[in-house]
């Protein structure tokens, strides 16, 4: 008798494994939709030789909210593409991208003066308004060394995108200028 009870039990255990599988392969009604995928927009970078056709896609990309924080990755493929083809209508092209971005909220009035400046002005955004003063000597080092870079900027943006060497030589010039006057002015405030 005891092995009645086991067998029965063993024979109801896998009538109700049986009934699990059937009813999990059974559609239900959710099933028969298909799940919708999420798309997110493409973000292409600008790219290629044709200076216009990028520009043409670094706002058709920028448009998208999704790839808005993109900016700077946007602004390095322009840069790339416009070292290619050096002109001085470069400068016109970037001067209206930047404008362009403010206006859609990309970037702050202050982040695109900045950006235009430093690649393509002989100004340096890298010195603070007054660079006579004792204050700057603790960080000398520093402020040169970020003017130094900012000058590879202006190289590129200038020398490589531009083919403006009239400004980059005045930057150029500048900076050898404003490192004597920093370190003299340093020297001065050393002395007392």
């Amino acid at each position: 008798m005891a092995t009645k009870i086991t067998s029965v039990k063993k024979y109801m255990i896998c009538m109700v494994c049986f009934s699990i599988m059937t009813l999990a392969l059974v559609p239900t009604g959710c099933s028969h939709s298909k799940p919708v995928p999420v798309t997110q927009p493409s973000c292409p970078l600008p790219s290629g030789n044709f200076v216009d056709q990028a520009f043409d896609t670094a706002r058709s990309t920028l448009s998208y909210n999704e790839c808005k924080y993109q900016f700077d990755q946007v602004m390095d493929a322009l840069l790339e593409v416009c070292e290619g083809t050096p002109s001085i209508n470069n400068k016109k092209l970037f001067s209206d991208f930047l404008v362009w971005a403010k206006n859609q909220g990309i970037i702050s009035t202050v982040q695109a003066k900045k950006i235009y400046t430093r690649y393509f002005t002989a100004t340096f955004v890298s010195l603070s308004g007054d660079f006579q003063t004792c204050s700057l000597c603790p960080r000398i080092h520093k402020i040169l060394s970020d003017c130094d870079q900012e000058l590879e900027k202006k190289k590129s943006g200038l020398l490589k995108i531009c083919g403006d060497k009239k400004t980059y030589a005045k930057a150029s010039n500048d900076l050898k200028q404003i490192s004597l006057i920093l370190e003299a002015t340093c020297k001065a405030c050393e002395a007392e």
